[in-house]
């Protein structure tokens, strides 16, 4: 898909048409795409490209009205910022369509780029814009056709927004367990000074190299920037991860990841504007869809504190501290009490199968939101079932048949109430086949307590 530019001075054009100093409605302008099946509604001919560039130039005024309000922003302040905006749309069809819409920042400015997912409907000739973490995306979500918003993507947005209460965040850091990179810069906000201090800058080496950025949970990913350069991991417990800075990036469109995937590599790229004095990831962390601070949260087995100023700071472990420049080795997702099984375990055709993990020095109970990731490979997995098994036997159903549901992947994460279960012991995932001429197996799971 291709994109149609115009800056941001064309927002505050149309807001002054308008006779206000802001959007009135959802009006403004911006970077877009026009979806080939939005533009198709319009007709052919010379009438009906009229039409479809009107069609486009409604959804822009719409998406990027949402972002002014949902920032508290105005064209003016917007333009003599030098910020720009983007709206791009990533699927349509009919009268729906899905993409992201970003607020820029000046090149060299000491912040970063403000971004959303949007879900839109046209009814009446009039866009109704829904933006990530609102009632509105939440809504137009549930109802889109799959063809804009997939079922699978449909659960994680749900799962997602069910789960975003305060809860461990589960998350490895971004790079291979059992590595270790230096802190760049520590807990400080997505923009720089402005709180919540909600980010990190990590790379392997201090100032100098390109090494692989890699997802810190499993998830559904996202491009944000038009022209790359930023990703976003929605995590079904509710919490969401931000990556920005990336070279040599993949470009996911709600591509299912699993944890410790390739996202691209540490670098100064600015692709939405900003400043990178030197190659690292800025990443992120939102809960609910809105960033939070990273005090006392615990991450690769760190738990971090702030400095008396953004960008100092650092992370303990035990009576371990480490400060900006100093080493943090990833123990990967809440140590101590993450579990896994790498070990393939084959789906016979109408047949099952249980992948045995033995959990220990957890104590009490499992808590009431289990984290349990799967990774299972079926030619038709719509065909398979999976539970939980617990240490006394207990069934939990995470995962009935779908007859309709022909994919051959399923990378999920599974919240699971297992506080009747005591933690300690051998729990073990069981995949059945349930339906002829189908076979798999699970390729790995895990747990995180």
């Amino acid at each position: 898909m291709g994109l149609r530019g115009r800056t941001a001075a064309a927002v505050l054009g149309a807001c002054l048409l308008a006779g206000t100093a802001g959007p009135p409605a959802y009006a403004g302008t911006a970077t877009a795409y026009a979806g080939d099946d939005v533009a198709a509604q319009a007709g052919s001919g010379a009438a009906g490209a009229a039409e479809a560039g009107r069609s486009a130039r409604g959804l822009e005024d719409a998406v990027v009205g949402a972002m002014l309000a949902a920032s508290g922003q105005s064209a003016r302040t917007l333009v003599a910022a030098g910020r720009e905006t983007q709206v791009n749309v990533q699927r349509a069809a009919g009268d729906w369509a899905f993409g992201s819409g970003v607020l820029t920042v000046a090149r060299g400015a000491h912040a970063a780029p403000d971004g959303w997912l949007f879900t839109a409907r046209r009814q009446g000739g009039t866009w109704t814009v829904g933006l990530e973490g609102s009632a509105e995306f939440a809504a137009l979500v549930k109802t889109a056709p799959e063809s804009v918003v997939s079922a699978g993507e449909k659960r994680t947005f749900e799962n997602h927004a069910r789960n975003a209460a305060a809860v461990p965040t589960g998350l490895s850091l971004p790079y291979p367990v059992g590595e270790s990179w230096a802190i760049v810069g520590g807990p400080h906000g997505w923009s720089g000074q402005p709180r919540p201090w909600s980010s990190i800058d990590l790379n392997k080496t201090f100032g100098s190299g390109s090494y692989e950025v890699l997802a810190a949970q499993s998830g559904r990913a996202y491009w944000i920037c038009g022209n790359g350069g930023h990703i976003r991991i929605i995590h079904d417990n509710g919490w969401t991860t931000e990556y920005y800075h990336l070279a040599q990036e993949i470009r996911p469109n709600g591509t299912q990841v699993a944890m410790g995937a390739y996202l691209g590599m540490t670098s100064t790229r600015i692709p939405c504007g900003g400043s990178a004095g030197s190659n690292h990831v800025h990443f992120g962390l939102k809960q609910g869809g809105s960033f939070v601070p990273l005090q006392d949260k615990v991450i690769g087995g760190w738990t971090y504190y702030e400095g008396s100023s953004a960008y100092g700071g650092g992370a303990r472990r035990g009576g371990t501290s480490v400060g900006v420049r100093g080493l943090l080795r990833n123990y990967g997702p809440e140590d101590g009490r993450y579990f896994e099984n790498t070990t393939n375990h084959t789906i016979p055709d109408q047949g099952q199968v249980e992948s045995p993990i033995t959990v220990s020095g957890v104590p009490g109970n499992a808590p009431s939101r289990l984290s349990v990731y799967v990774d299972v490979h079926h030619t038709w997995i719509g065909d398979v079932t999976l539970d939980l098994v617990a240490p006394d036997g207990t069934a939990y159903r995470m995962k009935g048949p779908d007859p309709d549901d022909d994919g051959d992947i399923l990378h999920e994460t599974y919240t699971v109430d297992a506080s009747a279960e005591v933690a300690n012991g051998v729990w073990r995932l069981r995949a059945a086949d349930v339906s002829v001429n189908d076979s798999g197996y699970i390729d790995a799971w895990n747990l995180t307590f």
